[in-house]
């Protein structure tokens, strides 16, 4: 189980302004949640799940960069002194924040193969990576703060973690780490595991061994979970 780690008032107050800040742009339903910050809130879906978040690092997915409407997203941010700093190759978006917390989007790989995509008519660019269909539909959406927002579900944060692990590098071991401890908590609730086993029968043939060998190697019975009526009988 991960040390006990709570987000200190500061870090919740500064992701809740952010959110603000995306719903007075009228940006907020464009984007879902994804990363390390999405355990935070899976404290309020699980009994007994302790949050591990221990970045100022903020992920943010674009579904569809073409229709976002992120043009007074810049101006917004400005306001609450985040600096836009842009990649001179690849036109990459980053804010960051005299506090050191750094905003960056998202997007599916795309038709052109290119590295960066604009979000909508804005000056914002979202980085293109593979694997983030995931969260087109299978996000939750939750009421805080007096907002309505979208965060990874469990379900999808796992899989996406275990597709993307060869490719983390030095953070792949808290990555394998994460992964571990939210899926005891899915395997735990028959309608998490019946959410997590939807999303994994969709997927194509060569993903789904990767998700099962890796969750064996986490000590998972996974063929144990893919049978229910052999769970009945246990």
């Amino acid at each position: 189980m991960p040390k006990r780690y709570d987000a200190t008032d500061e870090e919740t107050e500064s992701l809740c302004r952010i959110l603000r800040a995306f719903s007075d742009a009228g940006f907020i339903n464009d984007v879902v949640l994804i990363g390390s910050w999405c355990l935070y809130f899976y404290a309020d879906i699980f009994e007994g799940f302790i949050p591990s978040v221990r970045t100022t690092d903020i992920d943010f997915y674009v579904p569809n960069s073409k229709t976002a409407n992120a043009k007074n997203l810049s101006l917004q941010l400005k306001a609450m002194n985040y600096d836009h700093f842009q990649d001179t190759i690849t036109n990459k978006s980053r804010f960051v924040s005299p506090g050191g917390f750094e905003i960056e989007f998202l997007a599916r790989l795309n038709r052109d193969g290119l590295s960066c995509v604009r979000l909508g008519s804005s000056g914002v660019f979202a980085e293109s990576l593979s694997y983030l269909d995931l969260y087109n539909t299978n996000y939750l959406e939750i009421e805080k703060w007096g907002l309505c927002f979208k965060i990874a579900s469990p379900s999808s944060f796992v899989i996406q973690k275990i597709m993307i692990q060869n490719r983390r590098g030095a953070k792949a071991l808290k990555d394998a780490q994460a992964i571990k401890y939210v899926s005891s908590f899915i395997f735990a609730s028959r309608k998490s595991e019946t959410e997590f086993m939807n999303i994994y029968l969709s997927l194509p043939k060569k993903w789904k061994r990767q998700v099962k060998e890796f969750l064996l190697k986490q000590g998972f019975d996974f063929d144990f979970v893919l049978n229910p009526l052999r769970k009945k009988t246990k």
